[in-house]
């Protein structure tokens, strides 16, 4: 089955320039970075920033993930390390993430496809 996912992860207060940098890292790195998603059966994983009227900035991340696949907390790759040390610095533990509610998604038929096959 096909998970797909939104959702809201806040940055922490004085890390918005660090996690630019950790965005940064992933577009500057853009073919290891694609290189690591077949392991964890990721199809689709995009990110939003959000400089909210709170004060906080916020990335909302999309992902479509097929089953079975591989944590990145798993990975040996210098790409994951790397996701993974950002993230530690970046995301505020402190706020709970938030899993927006899908209430329609479409996959073309031919994506759908490939998806399938790929198990």
């Amino acid at each position: 089955m096909t998970q797909v996912e939104l959702t809201r992860f806040r940055i922490k207060k004085g890390k918005e320039i660090k996690a630019q940098e950790w965005m940064d890292f992933l577009n500057s790195h853009h073919e290891d970075t694609v290189a690591t998603m077949s392991g964890e059966k990721m199809y689709v994983e995009t990110v939003f920033k959000d400089e909210n009227e709170d004060g906080y900035t916020y990335f909302y991340w999309y992902s479509v993930q097929g089953e079975n696949g591989s944590a990145v907390e798993e990975s040996e790759s210098y790409i994951d390390k790397k996701h993974l040390e950002y993230w530690d610095e970046c995301i505020d533990p402190d706020y709970k993430p938030v899993d927006l509610v899908l209430e329609q998604s479409l996959i073309a038929p031919s994506v759908m496809k490939i998806i399938k096959n790929d198990k």
